[in-house]
């Protein structure tokens, strides 16, 4: 009866809770999963929930291969977990490391919380993608409390900078005569 008893809260806990982080199915979907977060998805217009990129270029955009600093706030309310992923469409893209309160997860292309303290301002790294990726958008969840969650919020579209285009037609022939390093002649 007593292992019983005991496998029952072991069970129970497992459910009730994922302290550590996002598991890897939260990762397709961006929001707290079933059964360790039972309830709804809060209305997004409630949400006073912002995810603020800093250091962007002049024009409001990411350079690809840069490291950013995003800070996850929620002005006077505090929350418990996140999970934050950059995305072109559906496709993660870019990388997220290790930090003060969060972790990577889905691969390194997505962060989230390490335990279930209260948070506010948290400061999260992310390295945008390579060169040609187009622009992005982070898609990200957060949870005030185990039902209580915010999920498939998501950021200001941010655009790579400098934009990369397909070289025009009469653009190649000149970069050709540009990287064929011809020499000069000189006029008599």
């Amino acid at each position: 009866m007593i292992a019983i008893a005991a496998l029952f809260l072991v069970c129970l806990a497992y459910v009730q809770a994922n302290p550590d982080g996002a598991p890897l199915a939260a990762c397709a979907a961006i929001a707290p999963q079933s059964p360790q977060h039972n309830g709804s998805s809060q209305p997004l217009a409630n949400s006073s929930y912002s995810l603020n990129v800093s250091q962007l270029t002049a024009a409001g955009g990411y350079t690809p291969g840069r490291t950013y600093t995003l800070v996850l706030t929620g002005g006077a309310s505090q929350y418990k977990g996140l999970l934050v992923q950059g995305r072109r469409g559906t496709t993660p893209v870019g990388s997220f490391a290790a930090g003060n309160l969060v972790k990577p997860a889905c691969s390194n292309t997505a962060v989230t919380h390490i335990d279930r303290s209260l948070k506010n301002n948290v400061p999260l790294i992310w390295t945008a993608p390579a060169a040609g990726t187009g622009s992005v958008v982070f898609s990200y969840a957060v949870v005030v409390q185990f039902n209580t969650y915010y999920a498939t919020l998501t950021s200001p579209v941010i655009a790579e900078y400098p934009i990369h285009r397909p070289l025009q037609p009469l653009q190649r022939p000149l970069q050709r005569l540009v990287e064929a390093k011809l020499p000069l002649h000189k006029a008599p």
